[in-house]
């Protein structure tokens, strides 16, 4: 991405790059921070303005001092308009317990709502995906594979706008996958 935003774990920064030539005016950075349970630790909004070609360190994230053992932080860099530039999704777990992330298995398996729609354009195949999480809960690592109707066999090679997404309760994403015909 041109225009990033990211968690520098080595410092707890939240990051705006920009690697355009203009600047970056009238963005707003989101932080939504969850427990293990999908419940909202922590939400922030911070006004970003990124000179071209640098990093923009927006200060520590704050994460709250009853947050579970293993929990997730969503970030999203949106323009003046409020249109996405970019998303990111980090797991996390407590200082105390570096990269234990064992309490995931605790985490129930969510059913996604999905629908699709195809398009055949100039030899290939469009297929969009809107997944929405229907749940309390979040949906880490949802991987999608474009498979054959008839014989189930796997389509290669495939590309996707985003694959292995995590989504927060209620969250929708639509994802275009592209393949030959």
């Amino acid at each position: 991405e041109m225009q990033h935003i990211q968690f520098n774990e080595s410092t707890g920064e939240l990051q705006v790059i920009n690697n355009l030539p203009e600047p970056l005016n009238r963005a707003v950075a989101h932080v939504t921070v969850y427990n293990l349970d999908g419940s909202v630790a922590y939400q922030h909004e911070t006004p970003v303005t990124a000179p071209p070609s640098t990093a923009v360190d927006l200060g520590a994230v704050q994460f709250p001092a009853t947050l579970s053992a293993v929990h997730f932080l969503r970030l999203e860099l949106n323009d003046a308009a409020g249109r996405l530039i970019s998303r990111n999704f980090y797991w996390r777990s407590l200082p105390e317990h570096p990269d234990d992330f064992t309490a995931m298995e605790n985490m129930p398996t969510v059913t996604l709502e999905a629908k699709g729609e195809t398009k055949d354009t100039d030899g290939k195949r469009i297929v969009t995906v809107t997944l929405r999480n229907p749940s309390a809960n979040l949906a880490v690592m949802t991987h999608l594979q474009l498979r054959r109707k008839t014989s189930g066999e796997r389509v290669l090679p495939v590309y996707y706008s985003d694959n292995y997404v995590s989504l927060a309760p209620n969250e929708t994403r639509t994802i275009t996958i592209e393949a030959a015909l």
